[in-house]
């Protein structure tokens, strides 16, 4: 069968950084298949997408070994725009790829440069709105979507093009569950019905549900694994990869040790963040009503729900980056609308779900002591908190790292830089928006753990669709869903009550259905390592999976 795409032993330099992304890589993809590329953050897995699509050569200054073909034909001598009819993307960040200022226009945006007539368009959008489920965005503005929103507009706007190859950057970061699994249905979809996916995530539990014909894991640019998935659920690195539960239990004495969470403060104090009542939204789009929740000073909260639930939005209240329209929200015991910018700077370090919000100076040391500037800090002082914040976040190792443009890092590692410069101000709480998406697991418990660990760190609330985060990273949970607050309870309280999971489409992951086998009275759930080596040591059962399945 004839190879949609070849790649053929090549290695990749960036010219701008010197860096050696890709060395000695390799890949064929044929009709029918789906590839999962998989590794470590930074290890070269979308430098490998960007030689599928085009964008290197023709928008990333590289130099390039060895060859790529699509289509049978070379991807240097061809045009993106010939190269897009063979192969649609869809990047880890959908900002970048959208220009429609409606949903609509959007997703007929590339067959309008196709020259299709009008009909042919409207009937393209309705094909492909039914079959990522997006029908009701279609006269939405695209800057008013959610991250998660965009992410499946994004696609849309892939389908619609009709590629021969599909290739996805981290196409569950910014999903909700069901949205993630909608979107996965259809990628299936799309290579049973003879053509093909190269799909790059970190999540490689939910990919691996899907039956992928072949997994590519990379670390530091090269090859590691190639070949089926079942040989890489016996080789992947257990510390660095996500996988299923089953597979943790079978091979548990492999397993690291997880370090005890760090000691917080307590006692009776006024709440940090209070909700009386309050109604929230954009213009006459109301999105949440009613809501009253308190938040403590000394806890770590995370908050799940759908995409477009209001998860942002609910916290954006916190630093009056939404202000509401009914009820009051308060800070430590004031009204919010009362707090002066700086006040709010230096209670709440905010980070927003994408980072090119927060990224604007030159090189990462100015974005770092941007903010402390402006407290009036000392040279000295920024500094030493500039390096405190890239340990945190595990930035300290790269080369020259603070004269870096921001923008020549990986998107994962822009992700990390924004949570530094929120931990350069001391704040007394973090509020992060899907700090983890784009991480590789090794990366999200160690980085995940130090900011919990921060000592001027009080508390941590933190929105994610990542289930299995929320669970063992915070004490409580809520969640957001039909305008309101569907549910408020600890991890181990909201891992049993299935009636909440699917009312608000939240997806029972194998940690989920091991908590609720194994542990269906807990207190608390342990961290998905401790718990597979308890599991471990029981005696199998009849109905137990085959060591190293998912």
């Amino acid at each position: 069968m004839t190879a949609l795409i070849e790649v053929r032993d090549v290695s990749v330099r960036y010219l701008s950084t010197g860096h050696t992304a890709l060395a000695g890589t390799s890949l064929t993809v044929r009709p029918g298949d789906l590839t999962l590329v998989c590794g470590p953050s930074g290890c070269g897995k979308s430098t490998l997408l960007r030689l599928l699509n085009g964008l290197i050569p023709h928008a990333y200054r590289a130099e390039v070994t060895g060859e790529v073909l699509v289509g049978g034909a070379p991807v240097a001598g061809r045009s993106i725009r010939d190269l897009s009819t063979v192969v649609g993307t869809m990047l880890q960040d959908p900002r970048k790829q959208i220009v429609g200022t409606t949903v609509a226009a959007e997703i007929a945006f590339g067959p309008e440069n196709l020259g299709l007539s009008r009909a042919e368009i409207r009937g393209r959008i309705a094909e492909v709105a039914g079959r990522v489920g997006i029908e009701h965005l279609l006269d939405r503005a695209t800057a008013s979507l959610s991250g998660g929103e965009l992410q499946m507009v994004a696609f849309a706007g892939v389908l619609v093009m009709r590629p021969q190859v599909i290739v996805v950057d981290e196409p569950l970061a910014n999903l909700d569950p069901a949205a993630g699994l909608r979107l996965m249905r259809e990628i299936r979809r799309f290579a049973d019905e003879g053509g093909a996916a190269v799909v790059v995530e970190h999540r490689v539990e939910e990919i691996l549900e899907f039956s992928p014909t072949g997994v590519l894991y990379l670390e530091e640019g090269r090859p590691r694994h190639q070949g089926p998935a079942e040989g890489f659920l016996k080789v992947a690195p257990v510390g660095h990869v996500k996988l299923p539960f089953s597979t943790l239990v079978a091979r548990a004495a492999e397993l690291p040790a997880v370090p005890e969470p760090a000691a917080r403060g307590s006692g009776v104090t006024v709440p940090r963040l209070e909700y009386h009542g309050v109604g929230l939204g954009y213009g006459e789009r109301t999105v949440l009503s009613g809501v009253d929740l308190s938040l403590g000073p000394y806890e770590r909260v995370a908050v799940l729900g759908r995409n477009g639930a209001g998860k942002s939005t609910l916290l954006r209240a916190a630093v009056s980056l939404v202000d509401a329209t009914r009820g009051e929200v308060l800070v430590d015991g004031a009204p919010v609308a009362e707090r002066s910018v700086l006040s709010l700077a230096t209670t709440f370090g905010y980070v927003f779900q994408n980072p090119g919000q927060a990224l604007f100076c030159a090189t990462v040391g100015q974005e770092l002591a941007f903010g402390p500037r402006n407290l009036g800090w000392s040279a000295e002082k920024i500094a030493e908190e500039s390096g405190r914040a890239l340990r945190a976040v595990l930035l300290d190792g790269e080369a020259q790292i603070m004269a870096r443009p921001p923008r020549t890092l990986s998107f994962g590692q822009q992700r990390r830089l924004t949570v530094a410069l929120a931990l350069a101000m001391r704040p007394r709480t973090l509020i992060l928006d899907e700090p983890t998406a784009g991480q590789d697991l090794r990366t999200t418990t160690e980085f995940m753990g130090h900011a919990l660990a921060a000592g001027h760190v009080e508390s941590v609330y933190f929105i994610t669709h990542d289930v299995d985060l929320a669970l063992t990273h915070a004490d409580r949970v809520i969640v957001v869903d039909d305008g309101g607050i569907a549910a408020d309870a600890t991890p181990a309280e909201l891992a049993g009550d299935e009636a909440v999971w699917s009312r608000a489409g939240l997806a029972a992951t194998s940690l989920v259905r091991a908590v609720r086998e194994h542990l269906p009275d807990a207190g608390s759930i342990p961290h998905p390592f401790d718990l597979a080596r308890r599991v471990a040591l029981l005696p199998p059962s009849p109905s137990s999976p085959q060591e190293g399945t998912p």
